[in-house]
């Protein structure tokens, strides 16, 4: 399902993802492909959508589920998606992961994507999702890799490792199934006119460069008390941010005149910084620097026997 709105209200709210500013870039293509491949575990299920930014992902699980709830701790978020991404079926509301605004036991699925790393008390967090779950309800989490993702995030008050997620999971949940998504470049042989619009549908790949779960970017589990061995997400991928050797080549052209630029001013500094040296030395060492410091220590001990007799 694929969505475009043209309000760019909050183009930017920091760890944000807006269709309208981010469409044709890698952000793009990951969070669309995490809530398209949950869409066949949705049909007729009450949803949560915790952590529901701008709207978008909670618009595309109402296609297929009963009743969506979005729930974003940001107001300006929740008032964009409720003015873009209306339907029947759609709820969004203000409230926090650590005290999610629904009853107990009121929603069949929860869907948490890019979440938990971010609450200062993620452990509260399970517990809400387990308060708001049905009994056989599951949640659907996902989360950074910490050994993949990239470093700085100031957002991201705590990444897991797998063995780490899976154990935090297990304090929880007696059932957990994981999935993997990553990113590589992708090469592809269309038509004159296949690429030039968005579409959503079957594409053959090849895997060229396979890799270990370890390298994947997010792991998304689901979490249930319940079997959930028929449970799975759908398997699928995303195009997005278009890869170009050439601009690749004056990207990093640009790196390397940078870098020299800063070489030489480096040098700069140094050689300037080494003559200034050499100039203080000379001086240090000039006869009327020494005829300067004994005038100043004759002062200093005149000073001192005329404050002595004043006293």
């Amino acid at each position: 399902m694929l969505i475009d709105v043209t309000d760019k209200s909050i183009e930017e709210l920091g760890e944000r993802m807006v269709p309208s500013y981010h469409k044709g870039a890698l952000v793009y293509g990951e969070h669309i492909t995490r809530y398209e491949s949950v869409l066949p575990l949705l049909k007729g299920k009450t949803v949560l959508d915790i952590a529901s930014g701008s709207g978008y992902g909670s618009y595309i699980m109402a296609g297929q589920a009963r009743h969506v709830t979005g729930v974003d701790i940001d107001e300006p978020a929740v008032k964009y998606a409720r003015k873009n991404y209306k339907r029947a079926n759609i709820e969004f509301k203000v409230g926090s992961a650590e005290d999610i605004p629904l009853e107990d036991n009121s929603v069949d699925v929860v869907v948490t994507f890019e979440t938990v790393e971010h609450i200062p008390n993620y452990h509260k967090f399970m517990e809400e999702i387990k308060r708001v779950l049905k009994p056989g309800g599951f949640a659907i989490i996902s989360t950074p890799n910490d050994l993949e993702f990239p470093e700085g995030n100031h957002f991201h008050l705590h990444e897991f490792v797998h063995d780490e997620l899976q154990a935090m999971l297990a304090k929880y949940f007696k059932h957990r199934k994981f999935s993997y998504q990553y990113t590589w470049l992708y090469t592809a042989v269309v038509g004159g006119t296949t690429m030039d619009k968005e579409w959503d549908e079957p594409f053959e790949t090849i895997n060229a460069a396979p890799v270990s779960q370890d390298k994947a970017i997010y792991f998304t589990a689901i979490c249930s008390d319940s079997d959930i061995s028929k449970l799975d997400l759908k398997e699928l991928g995303a195009i997005s941010e278009h890869w170009s050797a050439r601009e690749q080549q004056r990207l990093q052209r640009e790196h390397d005149d940078r870098l020299a630029h800063v070489e030489s001013e480096r040098k700069d500094l140094a050689e300037r910084l080494q003559n200034t040296e050499r100039d203080l030395r000379a001086i240090y060492e000039s006869k009327g620097w020494h005829m300067l410091l004994k005038a100043y220590r004759l002062k200093a001990f005149f000073t001192g026997r005329a404050r002595q007799k004043s006293e």
